[in-house]
């Protein structure tokens, strides 16, 4: 790694921590220099400012986010298996982590975050559409779920994805749902009735 990376990676890793702890307004440049041991100067030559620096770590968080829901709806060994994974990590994580992405997304919704943030964000739900869609295609071809959906799997895959995230901002902004993971066999149950092989 090369000096400059060094010294971008330290400003991220000391922005994250304080963020997490603090939030976004709480935080300023001199608490961000100051724990990752540089100068002001210094995070002023690489970042205009602390919303620059937020979205650096915002788009780590998403990323780590993402690959941790991966990472687990592969493990699966079938589709219900990975629809449930899918549902019970996202929920988990959220549940469970302080996390930076909820700082975002409640600024997005008071108009706080920038164009960039918006792009992210659509990044990642056409990253979360297209692991759907191979769910549901995998659940076609094992003729666990009806050949019907076939047509549909992008339709669905965008439904799907439009009612997690509903959850995840009741879990973002209003503290509900946090007992959803628990209850993710009887949602996957509810869901594969509807595209569930007939026997």
């Amino acid at each position: 790694m090369e000096k400059d990376e060094i010294i971008i990676q330290d400003i991220i890793n000391g922005a994250k921590k304080l963020m997490q702890q603090y939030g976004l307004k709480k935080t300023t440049m001199e608490d961000i220099a100051q724990t990752a041991g540089k100068s002001k100067s210094t995070l002023y030559y690489y970042f205009k400012d602390k919303e620059e620096i937020f979205d650096k770590v915002i788009n780590l968080e998403i990323d780590e986010f993402f690959q941790a829901v991966k990472t687990s709806v592969n493990k699966q060994a079938d589709a219900v298996s990975m629809l449930k994974a899918y549902i019970v990590t996202k929920v988990k994580i959220l549940r469970d982590k302080t996390n930076l992405y909820s700082i975002a997304i409640k600024n997005d919704l008071q108009g706080r975050v920038n164009k960039g943030f918006t792009n992210l964000r659509n990044r990642y739900d056409n990253e979360e559409k297209l692991l759907i869609s191979s769910i549901l295609t995998k659940g076609v071809e094992s003729k666990l779920f009806t050949n019907e959906i076939k047509t549909e799997i992008d339709t669905l895959s965008e439904l799907l994805v439009s009612c997690i995230r509903g959850i995840e901002m009741d879990i973002i902004t209003h503290n509900k749902n946090k007992d959803l993971a628990d209850k993710a066999d009887l949602l996957i149950e509810i869901l594969i009735k509807g595209i569930g092989k007939k026997s």
